[in-house]
């Protein structure tokens, strides 16, 4: 691990690690509006004038008093969908300076609870880098160098350091988790159904206006409930039923309403001694109950279903479950054996020769060793009553760990054996993409694409005579899943839907270059024609056809889209899909300048600005093309942004 250190007075990180969801393209990120803002001094009259009145509300005559979200659904599993909403940028920069004014208190009050464990504890001013990153930065492209603290900003996962644990499966395998289990026999979870559609916004002030301290701040505490529920509201269209799903934010907010009701839970149940008769840990919304027996377990049970009604939730009783020792899960066993046995698969093919190094040895039969590994991992979830869901995930971020050290290869005098690679990258490959395909998810569309983008520059690199093998893999491979998935019309059908998983694969394969080129009947169908076309989706598929002449129809389709989307600004200050496209595509080199002057004397007029001179529209055009908002179109390095998203899966 290595600690990096970050400024904590700057405060423009909200908006990095706080305001958007982790389940995004790739390609997506709050980067370059960071940028911009940071650097708004410096730029023409017309790009400040854009991201003043879309951002910051300045200079607006009248500022909406709420926005519409974009929200849009991905897959949860082989049968669910999650929906995920992006706040316009003026709430993302609402809440950015909230947090600001408030940071110690939002410390304070995720403070209450003995029982949470995962709660901002202070504000970050460092973060720790996994060194399998470390090892593998020669492989990154890009002119990136900054110096000193700026060059972590942009990478650290949460403006906020957390008590706890960032993953649930963290605790599980903790010594916390090993004390309770001496200490007592029963162990019985509680699921609180649909939480964040359910919170009801005004409850913030409930939950922070019975505590001593707040009687002594009156001002203080309602004012921090109000300008919360506010923030979270402007956000959401004004709603007071339900918060965003996604943004780092919301959980906050939903945190500090749980620490309260940990609170009255305990304070409530005066005969029994927590600690002693009974403990319970929360992780967000998922509580575990341990308890000496079962009837004490039922108890705080149900004590706890009982606060929760009077914040307006409720439990799901079906899912709740009640274990006596052993406290061990189906899950938590499958996954056990599920790494296991991915060991000594690894073992009949990679050597370590180093610390964070493999080495392959020679296969004899890639497709044998390959199939039988499959197999054993169908035979476990066969003999569990499992389904892939439930370990292919954890199995590919096994994999991708162990690319990652395979192409961690120090020293280039070293002759490399250019088979054995090729062999090791056909069978690893090949595994990668049965789980993938068997189990699609966004989390582990972050992991393949990271291992593709490896395995592509690493055979490039050092295997003169094997890449064109490793790079015709991974094409192959990847029409095959695309091709597959375009058959499933059910996803097409759901209202918001958006390909994520797929469009990440896609985007990773354009590191193979011009010669792998995905048909365009696949883009076509699985993202252009699937549905809607909306924000994601226009600028993730301009992004992998770029100019390119085989998807010439393509791109009309897509600017069109785009063209029609912005015909009418009158709503763009509240309509967070149209602020996004706006200000991602006045930057994209493959609209055209008059598309782009069009769009901003549209604005201008809606806003009642000056219309510009020709002039200022002229240095507006060369200086929005070297700065971008979300997606930077010309000097993204995909493995940065994969490592970023690694950092951020922080729940």
């Amino acid at each position: 691990m290595k600690k990096n250190k970050i400024r904590r007075s700057d405060y423009n990180r909200v908006l990095i690690t706080e305001t958007t969801p982790f389940e995004t393209p790739i390609v997506f990120s709050n980067d370059g509006l960071y940028d911009q803002i940071a650097a708004l001094d410096g730029v023409g009259h017309v790009q400040r004038a854009v991201i003043k009145s879309l951002v910051l509300y300045e200079g607006v005559s009248k500022p909406p008093n709420s926005t519409i979200p974009y929200t849009y659904k991905i897959k949860k599993d082989s049968k669910s969908f999650r929906r995920l909403a992006l706040l316009h940028p003026a709430s993302q920069w609402k809440a950015r300076v909230f947090y600001e004014k408030y940071e110690q208190l939002i410390i304070h009050y995720c403070s209450i609870s003995p029982a949470s464990i995962r709660a901002p504890k202070t504000v970050a001013s460092s973060f720790y880098s996994k060194s399998s990153w470390e090892n593998i930065n020669k492989y990154k492209t890009g002119s990136i160098a900054l110096d000193g603290l700026d060059r972590y900003a942009k990478h650290a996962p949460s403006f906020f350091s957390y008590r706890g644990y960032d993953r649930l499966y963290k605790f599980f395998n903790s010594r916390d988790y090993l004390a309770l289990e001496k200490k007592f026999s029963f162990l019985k979870t509680l699921d609180v159904t649909k939480c964040f559609d359910s919170i009801y916004t005004h409850c913030l002030s409930w939950a922070v206006k019975d505590k001593p301290f707040t009687k002594s701040h009156v001002s203080v505490s309602s004012t921090f409930a109000q300008e919360f529920d506010g923030v979270i509201r402007h956000g959401n269209h004004n709603e007071t039923n339900g918060i965003p799903i996604g943004p780092e934010v919301s959980r906050v907010f939903a945190e500090i309403l749980f620490q309260e009701i940990d609170r009255r839970v305990i304070q409530s149940l005066s005969d029994l001694k927590f600690k002693q008769d009974y403990e319970f840990r929360r992780y967000v919304d998922d509580v575990f109950i341990f308890a000496r027996n079962e009837s004490i377990a039922n108890r705080i049970h149900d004590k706890y279903a009982d606060v929760l009604i009077d914040f307006n939730l409720h439990t799901n009783t079906a899912k709740s479950i009640c274990i006596g020792r052993p406290f061990s899960s189906s899950k938590a066993r499958l996954v056990y054996d599920a790494g296991q046995q991915a060991n000594s698969f690894f073992d009949k093919f990679l050597d370590k020769t180093g610390m964070g190094v493999l080495s392959p040895r020679e296969i004899h039969n890639t497709w044998k060793l390959t199939k039988s590994y499959i197999d054993s991992v169908k035979a476990l979830c066969h003999s569990n009553d499992a389904t892939y869901d439930e370990i292919a995930s954890f199995l590919i971020s096994v994999i991708t760990e162990r690319v990652k050290r395979l192409v961690n290869h120090d020293d280039p005098s070293d002759a490399i054996q250019d088979s054995g690679y090729v062999d090791a990258f056909v069978v690893l490959l090949d595994v990668l993409f049965f789980l993938y395909s068997v189990a699609p998810s966004v989390g582990a569309s972050y992991k393949l694409s990271t291992s593709l983008i490896l395995a592509a520059r690493f055979s490039k690199k050092h295997l003169s005579a094997g890449y064109p093998t490793v790079h015709q893999k991974i094409f192959d491979l990847t029409c095959s899943l695309l091709h597959d998935q375009c058959g499933m019309k059910h996803a097409s059908d759901i209202e918001g839907f958006v390909h994520l998983e797929s469009f990440n694969i896609a985007l990773a394969t354009r590191e193979l270059g011009d010669n792998h080129l995905l048909p365009s009947e696949i883009i076509d169908e699985l993202f252009v024609s699937a549905g809607k076309l909306t924000y994601f989706t226009i600028v993730a598929s301009l992004f992998y056809v770029r100019d390119s002449s085989i998807y010439q129809g393509l791109r009309k389709k897509l600017l069109d889209a785009a063209v029609e989307k912005l015909s009418d600004l009158s709503d763009i200050l509240m309509n967070s899909e149209k602020a996004h496209l706006l200000l991602d595509l006045l930057s994209c080199p493959y609209v055209p300048d008059k598309q782009k002057t069009a769009w901003i004397k549209s604005l201008f007029k809606i806003l009642q600005f000056t219309q510009p001179s020709k002039a200022d529209l002229q240095v507006f055009l060369a200086g929005i093309s070297t700065s971008h908002a979300q997606v930077d179109w010309k000097d993204i390095d995909l493995l940065n942004s994969l490592e970023k998203k690694e950092l951020k899966q922080a729940y």
